[in-house]
């Protein structure tokens, strides 16, 4: 595996990310772009799930775009609570969909926070294959048009976790039109610390059974 330093820009606004690869030359592969948990409680593209995925897939055979929202780190701007964040969503996106060593197969995933911005633009599912919510707040799932979409989608968390009600969230998933796969991960609250490791083959799973079952993959030109 290896790793680039990127840097993308959106809205006159420069921001930072960190693209991993198998190093193995047998692309292009897929591409996933995480979207880190809430920036005033510490979260950014190095956060323990986002590193865990991002290094995790990346080792199963996926190009990962990991990146820091405006304000985060070093990229610019400043926290809209996730009015204007899926611009630089839509940024990364592109990025990944134009990197050398990608096909045309490419997943969003998010975590916390990164759930909530997702789950709040639809603008951005017609952008990817299959979106991965890790630990998506329940309002966030209740309130948005992900519902209407038939976009693969999974969701995890874990049944310790006081942020997010499991029991809330699964009885939601009859209320979309293409109904997600629900894991729900037992002794492992929000902050999966410690647990990362049983995340990352679920998420790969899902997102191979997408990229190689449901869909072609033709190489770019």
């Amino acid at each position: 595996m290896r790793q680039s330093a990127v840097s993308f820009e959106t809205e006159g606004l420069t921001f930072e990310g960190v693209v991993a690869q198998p190093d193995d030359g047998s692309g292009p592969w897929p591409g996933v772009v995480i979207c880190h948990p809430h920036p005033l409680h510490g979260g950014n593209m190095d956060n323990n799930v986002v590193i865990a995925l991002a290094l995790g897939l990346a080792q199963d055979g996926f190009v990962t775009l990991r990146f820091n929202f405006r304000g985060v780190g070093g990229s610019q701007g400043s926290h809209t609570k996730g009015e204007s964040e899926s611009e630089e969503i839509l940024a990364a996106l592109a990025l990944i969909k134009e990197w050398p060593d990608t096909n045309v197969n490419i997943g969003l995933a998010g975590y916390s926070f990164g759930t909530s911005v997702i789950l709040g633009h639809s603008e951005l599912y017609s952008e990817v294959k299959a979106i991965a919510l890790v630990s998506p707040p329940f309002r966030a799932v209740e309130g948005t048009a992900l519902k209407e979409s038939q976009i693969p989608v999974l969701i995890t968390t874990g049944d310790r976790d006081r942020l997010v009600d499991s029991t809330q969230l699964y009885s939601e998933l009859a209320s979309f039109l293409n109904a997600p796969e629900f894991k729900l991960f037992d002794g492992v609250d929000h902050f999966w610390y410690g647990q990362e490791a049983r995340l990352v083959p679920e998420v790969g799973r899902f997102f191979s059974a997408v990229s190689y079952t449901h869909l072609t993959l033709p190489t770019k030109a």
